[in-house]
């Protein structure tokens, strides 16, 4: 193997696992072979070595998903992070008062994943970890982050999604997902009710850069046998709060 090659290709499977951790549910190996201009052959073989070092694992649906490795590196390298420590106090701090596991998800291209998470032990509850994808039309903090991009993008979004119906109460009409998107935006925070699972509710709030950019969503799933719509209502001045708290950490320099 030449020089070029061999700094050719790890730079190569770095591009590909970029490209299938932003946006798997519209990866193929054709368009990445298109927009990597790396033939598809290679693709294949990348993926394949990818695959067998549990990297990547392939879905039913014949597309790849980060796999039991990549999820591991990213829960690894979580306390190598600037002010992890502070963040993780406001965290756990929010968990004992609400008493509920709590969630900081983070936008990357058009989905939305899990960047960490402090649980408060219930027998029922979300089973995610860092590095999880949310789905954006039946998640709390899904659909906050649609109504803080532009409606083209959402409307597109919609039309890309392969499960629609999550549960009983997902909106899967795009005039009435505007609207619920609409009075998200007015208000603020975004509830799921039983949209994503069955007998879980839940509520996000929203953190903004200096140029008023949603990049993070701070929320919690319940089981609606816990709380129901209204108990979360009565927690969102305190969901606020430590949104409010976190920004400070969330882009300390």
């Amino acid at each position: 193997m030449t020089d070029s090659v061999s700094r050719t290709s790890p730079r190569r499977i770095l591009n590909i696992l970029e490209e299938i951790i932003i946006d798997p549910d519209n990866f193929t190996a054709k368009k990445i072979s298109h927009k990597l201009k790396i033939p598809l052959p290679t693709i294949y073989r990348h993926i394949e070595t990818l695959c067998e070092e549990k990297y990547l694992v392939a879905s039913n649906s014949k597309k790849y998903l980060p796999g039991p490795k990549m999820r591991s590196l990213i829960l690894k390298s979580l306390p190598y992070e600037p002010n992890f420590t502070l963040r993780r106090s406001y965290l756990r701090k929010l968990t004992n008062d609400i008493e509920e596991t709590v969630s900081l998800s983070i936008p990357i291209g058009t989905k939305l994943v899990y960047f960490d998470r402090i649980e408060f032990h219930w027998p029922m509850q979300l089973n995610l970890e860092a590095g999880d994808h949310l789905p954006l039309h039946a998640s709390a903090s899904g659909k906050l982050y649609l109504s803080s991009i532009e409606e083209e993008k959402v409307i597109q979004i919609f039309k890309n999604i392969k499960t629609p119906k999550t549960a009983k109460n997902t909106i899967t009409d795009i005039s009435q997902f505007k609207k619920e998107l609409k009075k998200i935006k007015n208000q603020g925070y975004a509830f799921d009710d039983e949209e994503w699972f069955n007998g879980m509710v839940g509520v996000s709030v929203p953190i903004f850069n200096s140029k008023k950019e949603l990049c993070f969503c701070l929320s919690t799933h319940t089981a609606k046998s816990r709380k129901d719509i209204n108990d979360l209502k009565k927690i969102l001045s305190i969901m606020i709060s430590s949104a409010s708290n976190l920004k400070k950490v969330l882009f300390k320099d």
